[in-house]
């Protein structure tokens, strides 16, 4: 008994670790991040952000009307007031539902599908995930969202 508390306890500090060493989002970092509210027009999704030092660079500019282009026909991208933190790494993948930082071009961006591909370097900055409701931003063209923290 006492075996199995330890080897959880330690799984636990390993996991805690793990993100705070590399910024990955994990689903329990997800759950303890701050939660935000995008609206497009009458729809509305909430997202909860990681830990990282980029996604609270993020709250602190909120709230925020965003113009996102298509991009690929898998992300919204628009253009962010200013920059992140530049101490969260990239990474070459994504999931439907993430929301990111494209660093090179200042771009806040959410992924509505997936298409196969990775992300050319130096990657995206990953800074949370959609709760729901990815499917409204599969939509052709130009959208503007509001961002806002949620309480």
């Amino acid at each position: 008994m006492k075996t199995d508390i330890w080897l959880g306890t330690m799984a636990a500090i390993a996991g805690i670790s793990l993100f705070a060493a590399t910024g990955v989002l994990t689903a329990a970092s997800a759950q303890e991040g701050q939660r935000i509210r995008i609206r497009m027009g009458d729809q509305t999704v909430t997202a909860t952000l990681n830990d990282s030092e980029a996604a609270r660079d993020l709250v602190a500019m909120l709230p925020l009307s965003i113009r996102m282009r298509d991009h690929l026909g898998r992300e919204k991208t628009g253009p962010l007031p200013g920059p992140l933190s530049e101490r969260t790494k990239g990474s070459p993948t994504y999931e439907s539902g993430d929301l990111g930082y494209w660093r090179p071009g200042g771009n806040f961006v959410i992924f509505y599908r997936h298409d196969g591909l990775t992300i050319p370097s130096p990657g995206i900055v990953r800074l949370g995930r959609l709760v729901s409701g990815t499917e409204i931003f599969n939509v052709p063209g130009a959208i503007e969202v509001i961002v806002e923290r949620i309480n």
